[in-house]
């Protein structure tokens, strides 16, 4: 401690007298402690020792004599002023003189006394001294108190934190720069004015809290708000509120505040954070590498119904407890190696609920880091069971699709959107006698002669994915010689790229039966001209002469002959029909089946029958075709299941059906019935139902009889195509 700012803790007195006398500085320092016993007196002999000492011992006063060795007592004093400007410093000699008293004067002495003779002037010089060092120490009190004071505040005024202190009213008593910045204010301007806070506590609190602290019967008190401040904002402001005491009574209220907006973001931030961990659809858990074995600290409620297990059952353990026998130990292993290097890691295992039964677990772990230190684990843990017993079944299905692919009778074959061959089966290269190798990434045309690049492009460019089409082409083999082919082409995204898949059948056979109907149609329409022509008219002539008959007789027999005519005129229509239309192609549009039937029914004689249909899907179908296939239906129904029939049309899953509840047809008889000349009805012509079946042919639907649920016959239509289709 430095002799400036030492003051001692007792009430001593450290004196150092500075004189070459030693008889004299012995007798001078007995009799300063004598006359005043707060002394202790110290000597030294020299300017030089004066100054070591002072840097070394506490020293409340300097007393020294003028005449030294090398440098005097104002030497003395100037080397003490420049580094002890306040230490009392008297110079006590007997060499003294007007103009040593004024060089000490100058040089700041704080007093300068003449040596007398006789003992009264040690009583004089205690007096100085216990006057300069009273003066001193009150100075430096002062001055300590001072600083201390404004230490404070500094502090206050540099806190984050809005400071004051209310008067019993809860104005401002004294405010910090905090709280000014906040009313946007001075300090100066916002002392005296009403708190908006002591206000709200007043009247928020069941009772008058701010009263409780001036009566002294609560200590603290404490809490949250939220309000808007001129200069600061909106803002969430937590506060704390004592009693300020001095001697004993209570002057005031002390008030720190602090803005908690940010933390209080933070706390719900983090409130929902784990209230969205707490929900998540994927087990989520925190271990702490810091304990022994890594044990979980952390389980969300998906964990828990995930595993089993309840909460005190998980906390403390490792995760390894949801292993068992079919767990696999090299992911295990990973896991374990990744989590002992610090690394991210995701790895599937078989794991155990605690009820024993098996799932399959896929783990995420990562570390969580501190300043670069992992201080836990994170794990997100997925039941992916229901994706592996997908993935099982995929590749089930992928390897039976793969044998249908290669093993299959028709020729397959994938293209890109550009045409070029991805991928062919063993058909395709078998019946082109090509190697597999020598097919793949060649463009299709190369093998169909019916179709060249721009053909291809425009057939793929006007497909949307799942579309399916059919056409024909003439694939070339390897010898040169071709084949046609029926194709039928779908497109699908396989991995967000275009791909279409075409089938292709060899359709020699079919081509060569169509060159036949084409000659026995040429054949039938040649029967057609001469059925209209040497049947018509001499039946025409008949009626005419019938006619004559009628007018000139009324004979029984007349109504008789008018119906063979009748009939002679229903067999040549329907042996028209069968030649010319009968295996004709089809002209299809969109046909709505309901209002369509009720149409047919209409134009049938239909008599007490009675029409019920089921049936809201239209279709593709020729309408003067489809018409003939309904009218002939309806005919057949009431010739053989009587005037009082219900005919019922109904929908199929591909097609539709016609039934009615009559007399039915013997099942022996099923596969005569589209046979021409069938017929069971006295009346019937034989030919309906073989119609039935050529407009069905003509369409390339299926059709076939069954006994119907209410009785009677049903025919079922079916590979029909639909406007959804």
């Amino acid at each position: 401690m430095t002799s400036e700012t030492a003051v001692n803790g007792d009430d001593r007195v450290q004196v150092l007298y500075v004189g070459t006398d030693s008889e004299d500085a012995e007798t001078l320092s007995t009799a300063l402690e004598r006359e005043n016993g707060r002394f202790t007196v110290e000597t030294a002999r020299s300017a030089t020792e004066a100054v070591a000492r002072l840097a070394d011992d506490t020293v409340d006063c300097l007393v020294s004599d003028y005449a030294l060795p090398e440098r005097n007592g104002i030497d003395l004093l100037e080397m003490v002023r420049d580094e002890y400007p306040a230490l009392p410093f008297i110079i006590y000699t007997a060499q003294g003189s007007e103009a040593v008293a004024s060089a000490a004067i100058s040089a700041g002495v704080t007093d300068y006394l003449r040596k007398e003779p006789g003992s009264e002037q040690y009583a004089g010089l205690a007096n100085r001294i216990t006057d300069a060092v009273d003066h001193y120490r009150s100075q430096q009190a002062t001055s300590e108190q001072n600083r201390a004071l404004q230490s404070y505040e500094r502090m206050v005024n540099s806190m984050q934190e809005a400071a004051c202190i209310y008067d019993a009213e809860g104005r401002f008593e004294i405010v910090n720069e905090t709280i000014a910045e906040w009313y946007d204010t001075t300090r100066a301007a916002l002392e005296g004015q009403t708190s908006r806070l002591v206000p709200r506590i007043r009247a928020e609190g069941k009772t008058d809290w701010y009263q409780e602290l001036l009566d002294g019967t609560r200590e603290q008190l404490s809490g949250e708000i939220e309000a808007e401040f001129p200069g600061h904002g909106h803002a969430v402001v937590a506060y704390q509120l004592t009693p300020l005491v001095v001697d004993g009574v209570i002057d005031g209220i002390v008030c720190v505040a602090r803005d908690v907006t940010d933390r209080k973001e933070r706390e719900q931030k983090l409130l929902r954070n784990k209230r969205a961990i707490d929900e998540a659809p994927v087990g989520v858990v925190i271990t702490d590498p810091g304990q022994t074995d890594n044990p979980l600290i952390y389980a969300n409620d998906h964990y828990r119904d995930l595993t089993g297990y309840s909460l005190p059952e998980l906390l403390g353990k490792n995760c390894r407890m949801l292993q068992g026998e079919n767990t696999d130990p090299e992911s295990v292993a990973t896991m374990r190696d990744a989590i002992d290097a610090e690394e991210r890691v995701t790895v599937e295992l078989r794991n155990y609920r605690k009820d024993g039964t098996e799932f399959w677990n896929r783990i995420r772990i990562a570390p969580v880091r501190d300043d670069g230190t992992v201080v836990n684990y994170v794990g997100f843990q997925q039941d992916i069971t229901e994706r592996k017993r997908r993935e099982k079944r995929l590749e089930e299905t992928s390897s039976r699709l793969e044998a249908l692919f290669e093993n299959s009778p028709d020729m397959i074959d994938v293209l890109d959107a550009d045409g070029t061959i991805c991928d062919v089966n063993q058909r395709f290269c078998a019946e082109l006698g090509y190697d597999e190798s020598e097919v793949l990434g060649r463009s299709i045309w190369e093998f169909d002669l019916l179709f060249d690049a721009e053909d291809v492009q425009t057939q793929l460019s006007g497909f949307s994915v799942d579309e399916r089409r059919k056409f024909e082409g003439l694939y070339e083999r390897r010898d040169g010689s071709t084949m046609p082919v029926e194709v039928h082409l779908l497109r699908l995204s396989l991995d967000g790229d275009d791909r279409f898949l075409a089938i292709s059948r060899d359709i020699t056979e079919r081509k060569e039966r169509e060159q036949e109907l084409e000659q026995q149609n040429e054949q039938l329409e040649q029967f057609a001209s001469v059925v209209s022509h040497d049947l018509r008219n001499p039946l025409t002539v008949a009626r005419g002469q019938l006619e004559l008959l009628r007018e000139e007789s009324d004979s029984e027999h007349i109504d008789a002959i008018d119906g063979a005519h009748q009939r002679m005129d229903t067999l040549i229509d329907d042996l028209l029909t069968l030649a010319r239309d009968g295996a004709s192609p089809a002209s299809p549009v969109v046909v709505d089946l309901e209002p369509f039937v009720q149409t047919c029914w209409q134009n049938v004689d239909t008599k007490a029958a009675s029409l019920r249909t089921d049936i809201a899907r239209p279709i593709r179908a020729d309408e003067s075709r489809l018409r003939q296939l309904f009218e002939n239906l309806v005919r057949n129904a009431i010739e053989h299941g009587g005037d009082d029939v219900t005919v019922i049309v109904g929908e199929l899953a591909d097609g539709f059906y016609v039934a009615d509840d009559g007399h039915g047809i013997p099942v022996a008889d099923h596969g005569d019935v589209f046979d021409a000349g069938y017929s069971t009805a006295v009346e019937g012509t034989g030919f309906g139902l073989s119609i039935v079946k050529q407009v069905a042919d003509a369409h390339g639907w299926t059709v076939r009889i069954e006994s119907g649920t209410d009785g009677g016959a049903r025919f079922e239509f079916t590979d029909v195509a639909t406007v959804s289709e």
